[in-house]
C-alpha cells in the first residue's frame, strides 16, 4: 500500500466514515475511493487533497500529513531525461528489489540515501560559507 493509501483508510477511520459515505461527500464513486484504500490506484491530482482537507475539516497537523503522504505516492518517472547509463541499471536494480523489500530494509537504504544527499549538500554548504568569508571585509 503507498503512503496514501494508509492515511486515507486512518483518516476515514479516524472520523469514523463508512468508505461509501466518505466517497459521496468528496464527490467520487466508493470503487475510485477504495482503489485509492487499497492502493491499486495512486492519487493524481492534488484537488483530491483539497477535498478531503475540506470535506472532514482537517487541522493542520493531518492535513500536513496527508499532503505529505500525497507527494510521496505519486507516481515517479526516474531515471530523468538526461541522466547517466548507471542511474538507469540503479533504477532497474530498484524496480525489482523494492516490492519485496521488509520494514527494516527500506529504513536502512532511506538512511543510506539520506547519508548521501547529505554529504553530497555538504561541499556546496561548505564553498558557500567560504564565499562568504572571503568576500567579508576585515
Amino acid at each position: 500500500m503507498s503512503p496514501f493509501s494508509i492515511a486515507l483508510r486512518t483518516l476515514r477511520a479516524k472520523f469514523e466514515l463508512a468508505q461509501g459515505e466518505f466517497a459521496a461527500r468528496l464527490g467520487y464513486r466508493q470503487a475510485y475511493v477504495s482503489a485509492l484504500e487499497c492502493g491499486s490506484k495512486l492519487p493524481k491530482e492534488a484537488e483530491l487533497v483539497h477535498r478531503i482537507v475540506h470535506v472532514l475539516d482537517l487541522d493542520p497537523v493531518d492535513e500536513a500529513h496527508l499532503r505529505e503522504a500525497f507527494e510521496m505516492s505519486r507516481n515517479f518517472n526516474l531515471p530523468p531525461r538526461g541522466a547517466p547509463a548507471a542511474a538507469y541499471r540503479l533504477c532497474a536494480q530498484f524496480s525489482e528489489v523494492l516490492p519485496t523489500l521488509s520494514a527494516a530494509d527500506a529504513k536502512a537504504l532511506s538512511a543510506m540515501l539520506e547519508v548521501f544527499q547529505r554529504s553530497k549538500q555538504a561541499p556546496a554548504s561548505a564553498s558557500r560559507a567560504s564565499k562568504g568569508v572571503e568576500e567579508s571585509p576585515m
